[in-house]
């Protein structure tokens, strides 16, 4: 089914090639409607305009990372413990040190800590060190809690067993690193076009679609679904479902009476699995620190992205100040400033869906991220662009965690939908 899928794909291509206006150089090009100007969105834009095969419009329904993206607290890491989800994130770091280096994007690497609560997290952690040098990363370790006490002397580990502990890792700032890639994007020759909503998709002649915005019609051949929170509704008007559980987490400004003397690494109390919620933290600046709750598993009801409250609510305030008391003691004279929230667009089983949707092999997946989309977005993109460009992908291709023909067995919204003429 997946080479077929992508056969269908190569041979819809050149038969719309035939039939498009314009130069010579224009004829050969595949057009590519993204919609959603995000992380993910963008990334997919900038690979495949590198490739210099594809006229690639973005489709934005308001403003460059206005949803998720500008909402993020940006870590980018690579201390999991499943070899497929640490190479799709050293992937993820390489591409932003890249940034760095070519175009000056800002990366603060303050390191990232996660804490573990048992010997056999331990055990654990020390795989993934051996499988993290695997894909590139040779610094990541596993401390005890006196090396922990001595990297973040503020740090209660009573009921903790160590961490696993990544120093290359960083964070940055989501809206820049969205804007910036928009630039890239557009440097080699994409079309970003905002305040442009989709409102519906029909079949024009031959095989394109076309996309009634709000800017006006765009016709294209392939369309990739990057719509972040939205995916779901994206996926409903070109008649490609895919489930989306939204969920709404929230984030919050802890200010210090006075500077740390050192800076904090980000600390995560979650293990991927667990079932709970875990408190992260990270450094923000020398009069703040940024709070709240993370977890990988749908475990709230899904949340209306355009209904949903973007302010921090009363009962998360509590909870996190309750968490910070007990985690991080020694900070006396701390508070708690500026709360807001966020969506984490989580798919129909937590993982991301990358790739041609089953029901249409027009229409492109980039959706699912959950609350990892700033350091997922580097291998979403690239993914799509292999998977355009007609070459197996090097990272997360057919048979993969982020396999996209997992919807058409998996997917409720998916039940009772004819897959025959996709499969053809």
């Amino acid at each position: 089914m997946d080479v077929t899928l992508m056969r269908a794909h190569n041979d819809l291509s050149g038969a719309m090639r035939t039939q498009s206006p314009g130069s010579e150089d224009e004829m050969t090009k595949t057009r590519v409607a993204i919609v959603g100007a995000g992380t993910v969105g963008l990334s997919a834009a900038l690979h495949l305009a590198r490739s210099g095969k594809f006229d690639i419009i973005v489709l934005e329904a308001e403003y460059i990372a206005e949803g998720s993206s500008s909402r993020s607290i940006g870590i980018v890491e690579t201390q999991y413990m499943d070899e497929f989800d640490i190479a799709v994130r050293a992937f993820g770091l390489r591409f932003v040190e890249e940034l760095v280096a070519s175009d000056g994007l800002h990366f603060n690497r303050n390191g990232y800590l996660r804490l573990g609560d048992s010997d056999e997290a331990l055990e654990r952690y020390a795989c993934s060190v051996d499988l993290q040098k695997r894909h590139g990363i040779d610094d990541a370790r596993v401390l005890g809690k006196s090396e922990i006490k001595s990297l973040v002397p503020h740090l209660e580990m009573g009921d903790r067993a160590g961490g696993l502990y990544g120093p290359s890792d960083g964070y940055l700032d989501g809206h820049l690193f969205a804007n910036l890639m928009g630039d890239i994007a557009r440097r080699n020759g994409a079309t970003i076009m905002q305040k442009a909503k989709v409102l519906g998709a029909t079949c024009g002649r031959g095989e394109e679609i076309v996309l009634d915005t709000t800017r006006g019609p765009i016709v294209a051949d392939v369309v990739v679904n990057a719509a972040g929170g939205w995916a779901g509704r994206v996926g409903e008007l070109l008649d490609a479902p895919v489930t989306m559980n939204p969920q709404r987490h929230q984030a919050i400004t802890v200010t210090l009476n006075k500077p740390l003397g050192y800076t904090m690494t980000s600390v995560m109390d979650y293990v991927p699995g667990s079932g709970r919620a875990g408190l992260y933290f990270r450094h923000e600046n020398k009069a703040s620190l940024f709070a709240g709750l993370h977890t990988e598993e749908t475990i709230q009801e899904a949340s209306d992205p355009d209904r949903v409250s973007y302010n921090a609510d009363e009962a998360f305030t509590e909870q996190i100040a309750e968490a910070l008391a007990e985690r991080l003691p020694g900070l006396e004279g701390a508070g708690l400033g500026r709360g807001w929230a966020g969506m984490y667009p989580m798919s129909f089983d937590q993982q991301p869906v990358v790739g041609p949707h089953p029901a249409d092999a027009r229409v492109y997946c980039a959706l699912g991220a959950g609350g990892n989309g700033i350091q997922l977005a580097p291998a979403i993109g690239k993914t799509v662009a292999e998977y355009l460009e007609g070459v197996a992908p090097s990272m997360a291709g057919p048979g993969s965690k982020w396999d996209s023909t997992r919807i058409a067995t998996s997917d409720p919204a998916l039940a009772g939908v004819n897959l025959q003429g996709a499969q053809q």
